[in-house]
């Protein structure tokens, strides 16, 4: 009996951050970086072959790091640069006073440094894309650009720059799309390859961060007070791939 699959539309994303969360945690996630520093002394930045959806469904949605496990036909590709919209950096604090602050760092990681950022798809040993990051911007999060900034006088206190962009258009059909789609077999294995050029790399080995978020937090009481809460910014880098996956119908299942 010849039994017929069905295309289902589907999709496979992957995520590497940089964070100072990143020194937090009891397991670190490979290819994640605590400083820009970091990052920037990799040698390229690999996808699809280092994680799977164990890291959170928010970041990666792959059962298996190293293998498809259903036959995919490949629409689109995208690489996406994400940054935090509150993008006052502040530096760690320490008897009172900031190492530092910088409000454009955001604006760099979603607009600057995708252009200066290669991007290599690859379907087991086929190179199927060669290209800056540019040419294949996300098309959804936050695109388009602008900024805020709060009551300057406060240098490290309470105000804070809002920074909300990135590149592309916020619709998915302007996406890289292969024309004919890109047959991949069950069990082949993918991955997607990113470098910095040697500018970028000088830029992100000299500037310090990410740093954190200054957060204002109620204090209930009489009279109530404010107090200062700082979290760990996180910037990210995801590549995202469309297309069609080859399911097995009700009644219809196979080896």
């Amino acid at each position: 009996m010849k039994f017929m699959n069905v295309k289902e539309q589907w999709f496979l994303y992957d995520t590497i951050a940089v964070s100072p969360w990143v020194n937090t945690m009891a397991h670190p996630i490979p290819g994640w970086y605590p400083l820009f520093s970091d990052i920037a002394a990799a040698d390229d930045l690999t996808f699809f072959n280092t994680r799977n959806k164990s890291i959170g469904l928010a970041y990666n949605n792959q059962e298996s790091r190293d293998q498809i496990p259903y036959a995919l036909v490949c629409e689109s590709l995208s690489v996406g640069f994400f940054a935090p919209a509150l993008s006052s950096q502040l530096g760690t604090l320490t008897t009172g006073t900031y190492r530092g602050r910088v409000d454009g760092i955001s604006a760099f990681w979603e607009n600057e440094l995708p252009q200066h950022t290669s991007v290599t798809f690859r379907t087991n040993q086929d190179e199927r894309l060669k290209t800056n990051c540019a040419l294949v911007p996300a098309c959804y999060g936050p695109v388009g650009y602008a900024t805020g900034q709060g009551d300057t006088s406060t240098v490290g206190g309470n105000s804070g720059s809002v920074n909300a962009g990135g590149m592309g258009r916020a619709d998915l059909k302007y996406r890289w799309v292969f024309p004919s789609g890109i047959d991949i077999p069950r069990r082949a294995t993918i991955g997607v390859q990113l470098r910095f050029v040697e500018w970028a790399r000088d830029v992100l080995s000299k500037i310090w961060g990410p740093g954190n978020n200054e957060f204002i937090d109620y204090v209930p009481g009489d009279p109530p007070s404010t107090a200062h809460v700082f979290k760990p910014t996180m910037f990210m880098i995801q590549v995202l791939i469309t297309g069609r996956r080859q399911v097995q119908q009700r009644g219809e299942y196979h080896a």
